[in-house]
């Protein structure tokens, strides 16, 4: 013999034995437990034209996909309003928010899933910040600031005019 076993039907290199698997027990014993830790990430999102009119929608959505997912918003601001440097979805300008929030790392899929999937976001940037401190990340704050832009521009939006009132009938002439 060479080493190798020869199984129950003959053939070389394959074992007669089956591994068993364990039976599924109910109790923690003998599992690993794997905790996700909470980490903090820094999030750009890029919405389009129709959120400049509608800033407050863009911001309940971005606080709507990350509580709903677990995560805790740190700060979140208004970053730029700006033309883009090529259309995206037939636009030409953007806003984009920046939010920093924490989240375990089991949850970050479905968060990126959710703005990908999301039709008022264009495009959508998550990455870990290691390198800023939480008391960083909330001086960063700026969802006041946002609330009251926000405000400002709903109310400067034009309100459609109310339709003439039709003029009187004439009395038919006799």
């Amino acid at each position: 013999r060479t080493g190798r076993d020869t199984g129950a039907a003959g053939v070389t290199g394959v074992s007669a034995r089956r591994t068993e698997r364990p039976e599924a027990t109910n109790d923690l014993k003998g599992k690993i437990m794997r905790s996700n830790p909470k980490v903090n990430y820094e999030a750009m999102l890029l919405f389009g034209q129709s959120a400049a009119a509608d800033l407050k929608g863009a911001v309940e959505h971005v606080k709507e996909v990350l509580t709903k997912n677990g995560a805790e918003i740190i700060a979140l601001k208004k970053w730029a309003d700006r033309p883009l440097a090529y259309q995206i979805a037939k636009q030409k300008r953007g806003i984009y928010l920046l939010t920093y929030f924490s989240a375990t790392t089991d949850k970050l899929g479905a968060i990126e899933r959710a703005f990908n999937l999301s039709e008022t976001v264009l495009r959508q940037l998550i990455i870990r910040v290691d390198h800023l401190s939480a008391e960083e990340m909330q001086h960063k704050e700026g969802v006041l600031d946002l609330l009251v832009e926000a405000n400002l521009r709903a109310a400067s939006m034009p309100t459609p005019a109310p339709a003439p009132a039709p003029a009187p009938a004439a009395a038919p002439v006799q």
